[in-house]
């Protein structure tokens, strides 16, 4: 073999050598791939399931609005749960149904007697896809955005009363009486160590009469794995915190006039989130730090959520 053949098979060794350590690295990597932790229970991440993949989940929160009321206020402690479906219909496109359900417990202080209400049933049921539109991978990192279009339907009541008999606010009743649409943006950057996440998401009821006000979210949040998975089926801790935001529009009565309940609120959350196979577990802590508008409605020191989906 002459010099110039050896040094050409040295450099194709070399190109095959290359070419099959960085197909090595990229499957080492690939298989290392922790489970993509989900976003914090503020908020909404652009991930999507695969086709075919289903993807249940349910969220729980508490909150309670006032203390021990005087007399002619109130005060209520809320329970709120939402049950989730997603289905991937390909790489870019889920679909999604979200049912909530309410249990509220009122508390009114009239002439010095505190009496009670308990509303509680089947809110408005969600449909709603997510499209991503943009996903960016190399080795160890992705970052991607999804723009989400959901529709409401009324299928919840909106005639429960307060303790003294009024009719309560739409934001109050389980259900809003109206078709409305759902309109939001998230992007994500994710890493094998951490990810973050940023969300905006608008809610509208069509209609005029007896609804609810306009409705922004905004939220941005960062995760650090604290104990990182090395397969989907190895334990990971991920430890999220970030900051959240949102505001209502008054709702409007009867007769088209303001219910004067607007609100805006801003704060911290802190959300552990707990992989293991295909399941995920989380639970949050949402302290507001700032509050204007109806204090009714910002009247509360904290927010507990917690959540559990799977995927299969």
């Amino acid at each position: 073999m002459t010099a110039g053949a050896r040094r050409r098979a040295r450099g194709t060794g070399s190109r095959t050598s290359g070419l099959i350590g960085a197909a090595a690295l990229a499957a080492t990597v690939a298989s290392a791939r922790p489970a993509l932790a989900h976003e914090p229970l503020w908020g909404e991440t652009p991930t999507i399931f695969g086709p075919s993949v289903f993807h249940p989940e349910i969220r729980i929160g508490f909150l309670r609005r006032g203390g021990s009321p005087d007399p002619g206020e109130q005060s209520s402690e809320d329970i709120d749960q939402e049950y989730g479906l997603q289905y991937g219909i390909n790489r870019f496109v889920n679909l999604r149904v979200t049912i909530p359900v309410m249990h509220m417990t009122i508390e009114e202080n009239t002439a010095g007697a505190t009496e009670e209400a308990l509303v509680s049933g089947v809110g408005d049921t969600m449909v709603a896809a997510k499209y991503r539109f943009h996903l960016r991978q190399e080795i160890g990192f992705q970052t991607s955005q999804a723009l989400v279009a959901g529709w409401k339907m009324p299928t919840g009541d909106d005639d429960r009363t307060a303790p003294d008999g009024a009719r309560l606010f739409p934001s109050d009743q389980p259900g809003s009486g109206r078709h409305g649409v759902e309109l939001g943006w998230a992007t994500d950057v994710e890493r094998l160590v951490d990810s973050a996440w940023t969300s905006v998401f608008y809610g509208h009821d069509l209609g005029g009469g007896f609804k609810r006000g306009d409705t922004l979210e905004v939220d941005m949040a960062y995760g650090r794995w604290i104990v990182r998975p090395n397969t989907s089926e190895d334990l990971g801790v991920n430890l999220a915190f970030g900051i959240h935001g949102e505001s209502a529009a008054s709702d409007h009565l009867d007769d088209g006039a303001s219910a004067e309940n607007s609100y805006r609120i801003g704060g911290i959350q802190v959300t552990p989130i707990v992989t293991k196979g295909n399941a995920q577990y989380r639970l949050g802590i949402f302290v507001p730090l700032a509050r204007a508008g109806d204090d009714q409605r910002t009247d509360f020191p904290y927010e507990v959520r917690a959540g559990w989906e799977m995927f299969f």
